[in-house]
């Protein structure tokens, strides 16, 4: 049985698809990743999501309890503030770590990221004889070199236009508009009368709320 692991830089793929006002759908993704494995007579082992998170954030709190509903295992760290100001909200340790600490017991790896800085992580689990599947972004917005390193390159909207024989989407991984993580899942928006909530996404106003007529 080939065992194979997947892991998802969160925030490097809500980031980069929230500046284009588009959620992502983190349970689609993994049906269609769960499916495509047992396709190929393979076992999705563990799924896990690294997910940063600022203090008093109630939509990144709604996005984790989402993503452990679906069946994502989900890390978290609290976010810092650096001295110039900026958020500091990257995980690229903590998947690092997990990584190496979970390849003994797995035979193939999926990373979901755009980020180049994991070329050298690629590289090395590569030389210890895993096989890579990476998952970027969007055209121009993942690394060359972490293309290269991998043995398997998709991108998300890839994923996104895959089609039935009747032209239908059988992974709608991208959304516009504010949408739930994971339908049957509390409440989603609210907009009679209360403030606009979301309670598992957010868009290019990260950490922010506002109401239906787009005030903050």
């Amino acid at each position: 049985m080939v065992k194979v692991g997947v892991f998802v830089d969160v925030e490097n793929v809500v980031t980069t698809f929230g500046t284009l006002n588009i959620e992502v759908r983190f349970d689609v993704l993994l049906n269609y990743l769960r499916e495509t494995l047992e396709k190929e007579g393979k076992v999705l082992w563990k799924a896990v999501a690294f997910v940063p998170i600022k203090k008093g954030d109630k939509r990144r709190e709604g996005l984790i309890s989402a993503l452990s509903f679906q069946g994502w295992r989900v890390i978290t760290k609290l976010a810092r503030r650096q001295p110039s100001g900026a958020l500091k909200a990257n995980m690229d340790m903590e998947i690092a770590i997990e990584l190496l600490q979970t390849s003994d017991s797995i035979d193939e790896v999926v990373l979901i990221t755009g980020d180049g800085d994991f070329v050298p992580l690629v590289d090395l689990l590569s030389k210890k004889g895993k096989r890579i599947w990476v998952i970027g972004t969007r055209k121009g917005s993942v690394a060359v070199e972490l293309i290269r390193v991998s043995d398997k390159y998709q991108n998300i909207t890839d994923i996104d236009d895959i089609r039935d024989e009747n032209g239908e989407r059988l992974y709608p991984v991208l959304r516009k508009h504010m949408m739930n993580y994971a339908t049957g899942y509390g409440e989603g928006l609210r907009k009679e009368g209360e403030r606009e909530q979301n309670f598992y996404s957010y868009g290019d106003d990260y950490g922010e709320e506002k109401n239906s007529e787009g005030e903050e």
